[in-house]
């Protein structure tokens, strides 16, 4: 096979990235040439881009399963993990690209490049999912993360939006500093920039005791610190959360929920494949015990915060802290070396990497949903305070049953996705030995119950007499709601019938 023959070969593997790179161009002509005044038209072809990605990552997955995958171009691996995420961050933008669509501010401002946007964004998650080259990982990091900046900044005609964006740009250009110098220090010590040839680096100079033999350990400390450091501002795990309250409530609504949902994913799709190549702690660096650590920071941060706020963005972004942490555990229990290879979960093996991908689908499905109601009560009447969805739930009856099934899996309560997403985190880290952590995330658990279900309270135990805010005439809810009962019905059918989930991750090979 020739070089053209290979590159074609090559080519034919990322029909999604192809894809979603077609949409980018298609949904920024539509709007040079409509001039923005039909942003509606330019979001049904953004959907259609992003439902045909799905289609291809689905059909790849089908023909190709949980296998160990081809390489592309050398830089990247289309294997059953990053189809898995692509199936995740895919969904995740059909259903962002429907909350816009549906989202009466940009309607209102006619904001269509947006769309384009978008779309880059989500470009930036498939790639970053797939590499297994820390160069690639920190360009498709940066096409994430400088589409994320924008989007956040759209809505031009509010100061807060201007703000968030200003915000997510400072502390995003010192998080990659830190990260690109992070893994200039790995690609010196090792002498590659393939994450298997860092693992097998790192190997080979871990002595008997747990020394490292031949690398400086000061130097190595400090590579993995950054990296972690840049890691931890992606996901926003605290302490470098800072970004993310100011953001979630600053952005747009359905930028707040790409960021939440979508973008998240794509981070803890790279966190996962970066540390799958270190399955143990290097030397005189603890990984173990420094995501361990954490895990529990960001979980206790996270609820503790929540239970402050009365904007229901600000609340979901700390909400959002929390579930980082809780994600972090399955990172821990990936990384710690006793115990046995994986846990047994629904009567299959999961690894700790496994239960992080389990529970995203969980995740996603929640998180989508808590933020559709947000969506619409704020078409609906107006309002982001907890305090004044005084009642409702008996306006609003679809909506506010829904929001209890949400605020359930949330918490982590049976029927729900959610619940059994905590069920396999739980059972990874105690496979592994960290029972601290389990009780930790166990106490976590019943803090977060006090805000969520605060909202349940505010819905449809303060009476319908409370509920003042009176509903905008003319504002479209069929398709929102629809939405709405879907991802309710989603999330409490997989919290039923969950193994079709399990089996298939436990295929991926993490």
């Amino acid at each position: 096979m020739n070089d053209w023959q290979t590159y074609l070969a090559d080519l034919s593997r990322i029909w999604p990235e192809i894809t979603l790179s077609a949409t980018v161009l298609v949904a920024l002509v539509c709007d040079l040439l409509l001039g923005g005044r039909d942003t509606r038209f330019t979001g049904y072809v953004t959907l259609f881009g992003a439902a045909l990605s799905v289609y291809f990552v689905a059909q790849d997955l089908a023909a190709h399963g949980g296998g160990a995958g081809q390489s592309v171009f050398g830089l990247m691996w289309v294997d059953g993990f990053a189809l898995y995420f692509k199936l995740l961050l895919g969904l995740g933008l059909v259903c962002v690209v429907l909350l816009s669509i549906f989202f009466r501010g940009f309607q209102r401002d006619g904001v269509g490049e947006y769309y384009s946007v978008l779309s880059a964004a989500a470009l930036g998650g498939f790639f970053l999912v797939s590499t297994t080259n820390l160069l690639m990982m920190f360009l498709a990091l940066q096409l994430l993360s400088i589409s994320s900046y924008v989007l956040a900044g759209f809505m031009k005609r509010e100061r807060r939006s201007s703000e968030a964006a200003m915000k997510y740009l400072v502390y995003g250009a010192l998080s990659a500093g830190a990260m690109l110098y992070g893994f200039s220090l790995l690609y010196g010590h090792c002498g590659s920039l393939e994450l298997s040839e860092l693992g097998k680096a790192f190997a080979r100079n871990i002595g008997p005791e747990g020394e490292t033999l031949g690398l400086p350990a000061l130097s190595v400390v400090v590579a993995m610190v950054l990296v972690i450091a840049g890691f931890g501002y992606k996901i926003a795990a605290a302490p470098f959360h800072f970004w993310s309250p100011d953001v979630y409530e600053g952005a747009p609504t359905p930028v707040t929920t790409f960021l939440a949902v979508v973008s998240k994913a794509a981070s803890f799709g790279m966190v996962v494949r970066f540390f799958s190549a270190f399955d143990q702690d290097l030397g005189t660096v603890h990984l173990s015990q420094i995501l361990a650590a954490l895990a529990a920071v960001s979980m206790t941060f996270g609820n503790l915060g929540a239970m402050l706020q009365d904007n229901m963005k600000r609340l979901l972004a700390y909400s959002s802290i929390a579930h980082s942490g809780y994600l972090l555990m399955g990172v821990a229990a990936m990384v710690t070396p006793a115990g046995a290879k994986g846990a047994t979960f629904g009567g299959l093996m999961m690894s700790g990497g496994q239960a992080v991908s389990f529970y995203l689908a969980a995740y996603l499905l929640m998180n989508l949903g808590a933020f559709a109601v947000v969506v619409y009560i704020s078409n609906r009447y107006g309002i982001e305070s907890v305090d004044r969805y005084a009642g409702l739930g008996w306006k609003a009856p679809v909506a506010g049953a829904m929001m209890v099934i949400f605020c359930a899996s949330l918490t982590g309560l049976p029927p729900t996705f959610g619940f059994i997403g905590k069920w396999a985190l739980f059972n990874a880290v105690l496979e592994k030995g960290l029972y601290w952590l389990a009780v930790v995330a166990g106490i976590n658990t019943v803090i977060s119950l006090f805000y969520y279900f605060r909202i349940v309270k505010a819905l449809f135990f303060r009476g319908e007499e409370e509920a003042f805010p009176s509903p905008r005439a003319g504002v479209p809810v069929l398709g929102l709601m629809t939405l709405l009962v879907v991802l309710g019905a989603l999330n409490l059918y997989y919290g039923i019938w969950f193994p079709q989930v399990a089996e298939l991750i436990s295929r991926l090979t993490i």
